[in-house]
């Protein structure tokens, strides 16, 4: 037997109400309400809280299950701490848990704190290596001798470096200059500084240098390359390269070099 909807008493004839009336409206609903299954029909209500709205409640308070859940999709109270149980059991009122857990945090500097909004970071310079290479004189000209000029295919400047650092967290800050130039006083000529980590390219700066005014003079150029890396590898070769564009002569010499390599770490 089904629920039934109570009759409205105010409309009963003649102020009689009948057993029947009675049977139907309070002792067949109540049998009814004492074996329901929540099914949604009419009186019987629903499984789930679907479609519900909390937003008229101030306070939602939760009765101390003195347990913490056990099965996904539960929160309880457990004394003074609220739980969650997704696959594992999360206290949401605890702070600071492990690195990777959900929780409140307080403010500090360890790897469970929340920064301060307003936090700054310090820089160590942890690690360099530098090299530069100055030039003699050839003739009473202030150029590197002969064996050492600019061509039209790479020419590694000096030897390679390869710093080293320890701790992690490291970032890269290279950067090379070269200074140099020809006598072609017919065509100016395109000069390209590249700076290699391990081979592989990873910055690259091209200037034109004008045309001499004479083949008894040297017009000279400095050029410089930069390169920044947030992750930075310890032991990586370093070095620079010169080439220049095909041209129909002049002499094209190399004045001068330097490597710089930085390793940082923010504080």
């Amino acid at each position: 037997m089904g629920w039934t909807t109570p009759r409205d008493w105010t409309g009963i004839s003649s102020d009689i109400v009948t057993s029947q009336m009675l049977n139907v409206d309070l002792r067949d609903n109540l049998n009814t309400l004492s074996t329901h299954t929540h099914t949604g029909a009419a009186g019987q209500g629903g499984t789930t809280m679907t479609g519900l709205t909390l937003s008229a409640i101030g306070i939602l308070t939760f009765a101390n299950q003195s347990a913490n859940p056990d099965a996904a999709g539960e929160l309880q109270r457990n004394g003074n701490d609220l739980l969650w149980y997704g696959s594992a059991v999360q206290n949401l009122t605890a702070a600071d848990a492990s690195a990777g857990t959900a929780s409140l945090r307080t403010l500090g500097t360890t790897s469970v704190k929340a920064a301060a909004g307003n936090h700054t970071h310090g820089i160590d310079d942890v690690s360099s290596s530098v090299y530069v290479s100055g030039r003699g004189s050839v003739n009473g000209v202030a150029w590197q001798d002969v064996g050492e000029s600019v061509t039209t295919s790479e020419n590694t400047l000096g030897a390679a470096q390869s710093p080293t650092y320890s701790g992690d967290n490291m970032s890269r800050v290279a950067s090379g200059f070269w200074v140099g130039g020809h006598n072609d006083d017919s065509e100016g000529f395109d000069y390209t500084l590249r700076l290699y980590i391990d081979g592989s390219l990873k910055a690259s700066t091209t200037t034109t240098l004008a045309a001499a005014a004479s083949t008894s003079y040297y017009y000279a150029y400095a050029i410089n390359v930069e390169y920044v890396e947030e992750s930075a590898t310890s032991g990586q070769a370093v070095d620079i390269r010169i080439i220049r564009a095909a041209g129909t002569g002049g002499n094209h010499f190399t004045l001068g070099y330097g490597l710089t390599n930085n390793f940082i770490n923010a504080q």
